[in-house]
């Protein structure tokens, strides 16, 4: 199966929906999976209206960089696009396909995201990186649009 950018671009649609769902069931280390993998979907959709070469691997920052959103002429869409991919970077690695809740929480112990969080923080981050992931995916939607009108 070969896929293209629309089928990359309709795939982040559906994970982000897999996310919300897989969030408020608690599964929250798959659901932070899946935020992640609706926007490594959304950037490779960007990625190969341009170019159908691959090395980033599952690195979003350097996806991102190579998309539309980075590189916007609107400097407003630049300015979110990054503070959304900051937040995203935080709290997303590949490897949560593989994390068991006290994996995923340790990670994100060790990398600060438990502090100042009253209850559960692992629900919190992932709520955190689901919002951010919609919005870049709204974002990237609206961006999608434009870019397929020409």
């Amino acid at each position: 199966m070969e896929s293209t950018a629309k089928s990359y671009h309709r795939a982040a649609l559906e994970r982000i929906a897999d996310a919300d769902l897989l969030h408020a069931e608690g599964h929250y280390p798959f659901a932070m999976y899946a935020s992640g993998l609706a926007v490594e979907c959304l950037l490779r959709a960007f990625r190969l209206l341009n170019d159908s070469s691959f090395d980033e691997r599952h690195d979003l920052w350097q996806l991102w960089k190579r998309t539309t959103l980075a590189n916007a002429r609107r400097e407003s869409i630049y300015e979110r696009s990054f503070a959304l991919m900051s937040q995203i970077n935080l709290r997303w690695r590949n490897s949560f396909r593989f994390a068991s809740i006290k994996e995923a929480s340790s990670f994100l112990k060790a990398t600060g995201q438990q502090r100042g969080v009253k209850g559960d923080f692992l629900k919190y981050n992932s709520k955190k990186l689901y919002e951010a992931a919609r919005e870049l995916i709204q974002l990237g939607g609206q961006q999608w649009v434009n870019l397929n009108k020409k």
